[in-house]
C-alpha cells in the first residue's frame, strides 16, 4: 500500500503546485479583462459595461497575490460609476464614492501605494462635489490622501493630475488655485510623456484625462483655439473618449457659435 499511498501523495502535492499560478493566471486575466471593458465603458458612458468591469476586479480580490490591484481597481470603477450617476442618481453615486473609498483602505492596508493613495483623495474630491456642506470634514481627509501620494512618489503623473484637478476645482478661498492647476497639468502631461509602464497589470490611465483638464482650464480663460488642441491631443491618446468627443468639444462649439 506503501507506494500506492507515496503516489497520491505525489499527485496531491504536484496539483498544489499546478493550482497556484493557474489561480494567479486567473487573477491577472481578471484584471486585463476588467481594464479594457472599463475603458470601453467610459468612452461610450456605458454603465452596464463599467459594472461588468467592476465585477471582474472584485471577483480578483479573492487572489491574494493580487489584492492590492484588484482592490484598487474595483475602486477606480466604482468612481467612474459615480461620475456616471451624478446626475441621474445622486445617492447611487455616492454609495458607489463609499466603495470606493472603502477598497482603496483596503488596499492601502495591504500596501501603501501613492496610486491608491491619489485615487482616495479624489474619491474624497468627488464626494465634497456631490455634498459641498461636507467639505469641512472631507477636505482634510483629501488633502492628508494627496499628501501621503506626494510623499510616496511626488512624480507620478496620476499624483500631480489628481493635485491639478483638486487646485482647480477648489474654491480660491479654501486654497485652491486656477492657475496652479494649469502648471500642474501640464506638469502631468510632461511627466505622462515619460513614463513607460511595460506591465499592463499596473494603472497606465490619465493622459488623456489630463489634455481634456488642460483643454477646461484653457476653456475658463477663454482661450479657445488652446482649450481645442488640447482636446484634439486627448483623442490623438484616446480617439474613443466620449467625454471630449460629446461633451467637452460641443460645449467649446456652443460657446463660440453663442458670440
Amino acid at each position: 500500500m506503501r507506494p500506492l499511498t507515496t503516489m497520491l501523495t505525489l499527485a496531491v502535492l504536484f496539483g498544489l503546485f499546478v493550482t497556484l499560478p493557474a489561480q494567479a493566471q486567473d487573477a491577472d486575466s481578471l484584471i486585463l479583462q476588467g481594464k479594457g471593458m472599463m475603458a470601453a465603458g467610459l468612452s461610450a458612458a456605458d454603465l452596464d459595461q463599467m459594472r461588468q468591469a467592476r465585477a471582474l476586479f472584485e471577483r480578483a480580490t479573492g487572489d491574494e497575490n493580487r489584492a492590492v490591484l484588484a482592490h484598487y481597481y474595483v475602486a477606480r470603477a466604482d468612481h467612474h460609476l459615480a461620475n456616471l450617476l451624478a446626475e441621474t442618481d445622486e445617492g447611487a453615486a455616492a454609495d458607489h464614492l463609499d466603495s470606493a473609498i472603502e477598497h482603496l483602505k483596503q488596499a492601502i492596508a495591504l500596501e501603501a501605494s501613492a496610486e491608491a493613495y491619489a485615487l482616495l483623495s479624489s474619491a474624497y474630491g468627488r464626494k465634497i462635489g456631490l455634498k459641498p456642506m461636507m467639505g469641512m470634514f472631507l477636505g482634510p481627509k483629501a488633502g492628508n490622501a494627496l499628501s501621503e501620494a506626494k510623499a510616496l512618489d511626488p512624480d507620478n503623473p496620476r499624483v500631480v493630475l489628481t493635485e491639478a484637478i483638486s487646485d482647480f476645482n477648489t474654491p480660491k478661498m479654501f486654497g485652491g488655485s486656477k492657475t496652479r492647476a494649469m502648471v500642474g497639468f501640464q506638469r502631468a502631461l510632461d511627466l505622462f510623456a515619460q513614463e513607460d509602464i511595460t506591465d499592463p497589470l499596473l494603472p497606465s490611465w490619465g493622459r488623456d484625462e489630463a489634455y481634456a483638464w488642460l483643454g477646461i482650464a484653457h476653456m475658463q480663460n477663454d482661450a479657445r483655439d488652446e482649450a481645442r488642441a488640447a482636446f484634439e491631443k486627448a483623442l490623438d491618446v484616446n480617439p474613443d473618449y466620449g467625454w471630449v468627443k460629446y461633451v467637452l468639444l460641443p460645449r467649446l462649439d456652443n460657446a463660440a457659435g453663442s458670440e
